[in-house]
């Protein structure tokens, strides 16, 4: 009886404690989500080159069904010397130097399950080396995704959108290749 309770207790404290439960499998799921979202960006900027992921965080992992969950990422971008048209795995390209080259912030929502993955939602700000950083609170929007009806993809004041309603972010030409992204 006391190792029963002793372990009830155990398990009460390491669920209560804030120590991520399901971290050892969520590495290869949220890399194959940020490309994902990176795959988006670079099919839709009107730029020549690829962009190139520099940095990526889990934000929140949010269940919405069975085996069904929804991971919110926050990446940032930058643009690499490789052109679209090679086909060239971003992760194997270098980065573009220089003080003009077009980086920004983004997050995504992407919901993965055992059989796809979906990207819900996707959103970049700029983030331009020559913005102070006081300015830099205030950037840009450079893409949004969300469903057709309005309604908030991560679900607050309605149903989460079907994916046969999603739709892409709106195109808008501008002086770099992120520009298209604006919203």
């Amino acid at each position: 009886m006391k190792a029963a309770v002793l372990c009830l207790v155990l398990l009460q404290s390491v669920c209560g404690s804030g120590v991520p439960l399901f971290q050892v499998g969520l590495a290869p799921i949220a890399q194959k989500a940020v490309g994902m979202s990176l795959a988006s960006i670079n099919g839709q900027s009107t730029g020549v080159n690829l962009y190139r992921v520099t940095h990526s965080s889990v934000k929140k992992v949010v269940p919405v069904g069975m085996n069904t969950y929804d991971l919110m990422l926050n990446f940032g971008i930058r643009e690499t010397v490789c052109p679209k048209a090679s086909g060239s795995d971003p992760d194997k390209c270098n980065f573009k130097q220089g003080f003009f080259v077009s980086s920004a912030s983004c997050s995504s929502r992407v919901r993965v399950s055992s059989e796809l993955s979906e990207l819900v939602s996707l959103t970049c700000s700029r983030a331009d080396s020559s913005s102070s950083s006081s300015e830099s609170n205030s950037g840009e929007v450079l893409g949004r995704q969300r469903g057709v009806n309005g309604q908030s993809p991560f679900g607050i004041g309605g149903p989460v959108n079907t994916p046969a309603s999603r739709t892409t972010v709106n195109n808008h030409l501008g002086r770099n290749g992120l520009d298209n992204l604006l919203k």
